[in-house]
């Protein structure tokens, strides 16, 4: 087949990485893929930060450099680009209107919906109701699409974790901390994560605590392990020196994070967000929580820090 896939921008995003690897798979299944990324013109302040990016952390966190096929910089699709009989899937609400925009004959058209999108809730809303295919990325996801459009989603394609790259890769007696995974967006509830870790550290004052991001480090944090932009094998190492991790989002797709902390062999516990929940049944392999309930989050973060057995027991049911 011929698979050309739309992504919203290159760069350290968890999507373009999920879709990197997708991408490499088809193409080592024989298939010709191709993904364009779609670049605006960037601000000075974007272009400085990025450059920054490059010079500090080296180019190991621009995914697209690991696709081993071809990839494309877009402002606008151009028609003659793509053919009749391929494979068009697009990633976000933006990208979805741009391949709308190109004419009927380009391509079978595909909405990859891999989270909602609250702050372009009506343009998010005016995709989902184009009359074209629409995968989704988690089962309630699946469920508001064909409840806000009266239309069919024809299949669920979760993000799934590579257990040659993810595994356990400390000795057990070195696991001992409680961590996540930290974002400025506001969906990622990076409030929500500043005041868990702040009631951790009153609560379990000699327990380590671990944050990775891709951004800077938040104020108001302190005593916490904090590494930007970490390697593959940094990350695993966070992760597989955490007894407990934690998600706080107020919505998710299909976090990858969760997958990767489950394979290092962490407990988890995270917010009823969405995808979450089709990776976590409530107190067999982990705990959900509200959106937004720090207190009951670190209720169950404790929980499973003191009772080893149900630590135990949460890790060995995946």
């Amino acid at each position: 087949m011929k698979i050309s896939i739309l992504l919203p921008s290159r760069g350290n995003a968890g999507s373009t990485r999920s879709t990197m690897r997708v991408g490499n798979e088809l193409l080592a299944r024989g298939h010709d893929v191709r993904i364009f990324y779609r670049e605006d013109q960037r601000g000075l302040r974007s272009r400085v930060r990025k450059a920054y990016i490059k010079l500090r952390y080296g180019l190991d966190h621009d995914w697209l450099l690991k696709f081993n096929g071809r990839s494309f910089r877009y402002s606008k699709l151009i028609s003659n680009d793509f053919s009749s009989d391929e494979l068009i899937i697009s990633m976000c609400a933006r990208t979805t209107l741009d391949m709308w925009g190109l004419p009927e004959e380009n391509g079978i058209k595909i909405l990859y919906c891999r989270g909602a999108e609250p702050d372009k809730w009506e343009q998010m809303l005016k995709t989902w109701r184009l009359p074209i295919y629409k995968i989704a990325i988690s089962s309630r996801l699946a469920e508001m699409i064909a409840r806000e459009t009266n239309q069919p989603v024809v299949g669920i394609v979760r993000n799934g974790v590579d257990t040659r790259e993810y595994f356990s890769s400390v000795p057990d007696s070195q696991r001992d901390g409680v961590g996540s995974i930290f974002r400025w967006s506001k969906v990622k509830g990076p409030e929500s994560i500043i005041e868990i870790m702040q009631i951790l550290g009153r609560q379990l004052p000699r327990v380590p605590r671990y944050l990775f991001s891709n951004g800077k480090k938040p104020k108001g944090i302190h005593g916490v392990n904090f590494k930007r932009l970490p390697t593959l094998e940094e990350a695993r190492r966070i992760y597989s020196s955490c007894r407990v991790w934690f998600l706080a989002s107020l919505s998710e797709g299909c976090p990858s994070p969760l997958l990767e902390a489950m394979a290092c062999g962490c407990a988890v516990v995270s917010t009823d967000c969405g995808g979450p929940s089709d990776i976590i049944e409530n107190g067999v392999n982990g705990f959900l929580v509200e959106v937004g309930d720090t207190e009951t989050m670190v209720d169950k973060i404790v929980l499973l820090y003191n009772d080893e057995q149900l630590e135990n027991k949460c890790v060995q049911m995946r």
